[in-house]
């Protein structure tokens, strides 16, 4: 209270003035702080009224700022979400009416005119479902992947190219597992071809500048840089390798500590396989490398062992992984200097000079820059090289120039490990197979041969291809059928062309012309490519083994064309393709919307966080009004009897006591 104490009764006035002022200058401090709380609506201004409260008050303000934007970044992406289940939407009802069409139009109930007509149709259809490929929200592409700033799909030569990339964009949605708010167009449409899928590992030779990341290692599970343990002849040693960051400061390391011992042994990269490290005592030392407690890296690295002196011993191999500064002349197997390759596409051709590229990032934009619609990519595993077609409606090839350089990177779409089952796209080699004879109703073998192959000198031998996957599988019933017909490899033979794509009869008897024809109504040498005659030295094949994508795109397109055409194998074959396109669609859907549904899950979540938050910060920063209004009235009553307890205790004196 503001009075002056009752045992202050006999004081000089200058103190009892001074403790009169104190006490009104602290209620006049409380009544001003509580007048600044009131108006701020705060139990507390500044962290020095309350050091605790403020500490809460300013963790719980971040997270609820934070909580904040991820509720704004939810709504974000409901939204993004809800656009593009609309856009598959309109996908599946384009792809259902063009598959409508499409069985309207097998049979007999059609003619020429009512076929062209509906191939007005599906283009106009196609120009629809390219539209909606393209659609974006605020900039956001859908069908993009990770490069969603910019339209996925252009028309690019005969076909449309998709320039998208990767699975999707993530956001910070708060959640425990990450959830995509665009998707790939392949998961989509099917947007990039599965093949040209690199036929071998090539092995990329080791660097000392090789990164440790860059090692699937010899146990395939990559380098665990950590401690390892080296004993030279009883001198044991630690090696501390988990700052290293590339082969080269291993090597430097594990000189070091063996050096320390053993002058003359060397550390280095086996010469001769280029992907493992070789260890070198000096005569008459032994070396032992092994982990050094939970340590993996010897392990690793596959260098555990025991090494004898005098020799070079090396470890496991390390595998190197194929990365887009890896040159293209440390790659295994490969003939130098290398030579070229081309790429069909488009009904264009470029051709690559690998002779005058050095790295495999030279390779990939060389690709890119011929404007061919072609991708290069490296394997998941960092193994190999796969070639993708970016164009839907076209088909691909990747060919020889006179050498073998496609062969060696394997790539090359048509080589003797392709796939029967590829031919055609996709609709593989029609084989004759199960004949009876109808007058024993046994199996008729002859009636089980697919072509009959005519040299040059008149002589005819015919082929059964009968349990034949792969190409080479048919060269080789090929050779076989013409040794069982005695004509010798010196004067026919069959293999791939040297340039180009296709299987080629290299006949070299005496005569005219070679000629291979259909038997047993098989169409087999048909959709192999060589049906047809030839007066020259040999007699090439046509490519039936082109690399095309199975998107909507190239089936509305194979549709379009086969109705124009009135080509009714073609429309029931692209028709059939649709299907599989509306359940592909469906079950994108499908996954957009569980997406969506974690989306609005989470967003109610984190609303609901969020008010837990703010009413934790509000009992702890928030002002109590009735017993501030209390408070206020209690110091204002305080303030007046302090005021007029001072005026009638300072003002009297002696005269006062004289009556």
């Amino acid at each position: 209270m503001g009075a002056i104490p009752a045992n202050l009764t006999r004081v000089p006035n200058a103190l009892a003035s001074r403790i009169a002022l104190a006490g009104i200058q602290k209620t006049n401090r409380e009544f001003l702080q509580l007048q600044v709380r009131l108006a701020a609506g705060k139990e507390f201004t500044r962290p020095s009224e309350n050091a605790i409260g403020s500490s809460t008050v300013s963790v719980l303000d971040d997270a609820i700022e934070r909580r904040d934007q991820r509720v704004r970044n939810l709504s974000q992406a409901d939204a993004t979400l809800n656009s593009l289940d609309n856009a598959l939407g309109d996908v599946s009802d384009l792809l259902q009416e063009a598959r409508g069409i499409g069985l309207s139009q097998i049979g007999v109930g059609s003619d020429d005119a009512t076929r062209r007509n509906q191939a007005t149709v599906i283009d106009s259809m196609l120009n629809s479902l390219l539209s909606v490929a393209n659609r974006d929200l605020r900039g956001i592409h859908f069908f993009g992947g990770d490069r969603h700033s910019a339209e996925p799909f252009a028309p690019m030569l005969d076909g449309i190219r998709y320039i998208g990339s990767g699975e999707g964009m993530l956001g910070d949605l708060g959640l425990a597992s990450d959830v995509r708010v665009t998707i790939s167009a392949e998961q989509a449409f099917g947007a990039l071809s599965g093949r040209v899928q690199g036929e071998r590992d090539l092995d990329p030779s080791m660097l000392p500048a090789t990164r440790l990341s860059e090692l699937r290692g010899a146990n395939g599970r990559g380098v665990h840089a950590g401690v390892i343990e080296i004993d030279v002849n009883g001198t044991i040693s630690q090696v501390d390798l988990s700052q290293a960051d590339s082969v080269g400061d291993v090597l430097d390391a594990l000189n070091a500590a063996v050096q320390a011992t053993d002058p003359g042994a060397v550390v280095s990269i086996d010469a001769a396989t280029g992907d493992r490290i070789a260890v070198t005592p000096s005569a008459g030392v032994s070396i032992v490398i092994r982990d050094s407690n939970s340590s993996t890296t010897a392990g690793d690295l596959g260098l555990a062992g025991t090494y004898p002196g005098g020799v070079s011993t090396t470890g496991a191999d390390l595998h190197p992984k194929i990365t887009e500064l890896t040159r293209l002349d440390s790659l295994s197997a490969m003939t130098l200097p290398l030579g070229q390759i081309a790429i069909r596409n488009g009904g264009q051709t470029r051709r690559i000079d690998l002779g005058a590229l050095t790295t495999v990032q030279d390779f990939q934009n060389a690709v890119a820059a011929a404007g061919i619609g072609a991708r290069v990519e490296i394997s998941e595993d960092g193994s190999r090289f796969n070639v993708r077609n970016e164009l839907s409606g076209t088909s691909m090839s990747i060919e020889e120039v006179g050498g073998t350089t496609a062969s060696e990177l394997g790539i090359r779409s048509f080589s003797t490990q392709t796939l029967l089952a590829d031919f055609n796209q996709g609709r593989g080699v029609h084989q004759a197979a199960g004949a009876i004879d109808p007058l024993t109703g046994l199996p008729d073998p002859a009636a089980d041969r697919d072509f009959r192959v005519t040299v040059k000198d008149g002589r005819a031998f015919e082929v059964d291809i009968n349990g034949a996957s792969t190409v080479q599988d048919v060269l080789d019933k090929i050779n076989a059928a013409a040794a069982t017909a005695g004509i010798t490899p010196a004067e026919f033979t069959a293999g791939l062309t040297s340039s180009g794509n296709g299987i080629e009869l290299t006949d070299s008897t005496i005569g005219t012309t070679t000629s291979v024809v259909d038997i047993n109504n098989s169409a087999t040498a048909t959709d192999l490519g060589i049906a047809g005659s030839s007066n020259a030295a040999s007699l090439i094949g046509t490519d039936r083994a082109t690399v095309a994508v199975d998107s909507v795109f190239s089936h509305l397109m194979a549709l379009r064309d086969a109705l124009r055409a009135n080509d009714e194998r073609g429309i029931e074959f692209a028709t059939s393709k649709l299907e599989s396109d509306v359940s592909r669609a469906t079950e994108a859907r499908a996954d957009v919307g569980v997406r969506s549904r974690r989306v609005a899950e989470s967003t109610t979540r984190e609303e609901d966080l969020g008010i837990q938050d703010m009413a934790l910060r509000s009992s702890i920063q928030d002002l109590d009004f009735t017993k501030a209004a209390t408070q206020f009235a209690t110091l204002q009553q305080q303030l007046q009897a302090g005021l007029a307890g001072a005026a009638k205790a300072v003002n009297m004196s002696l005269l006062d006591y004289l009556r």
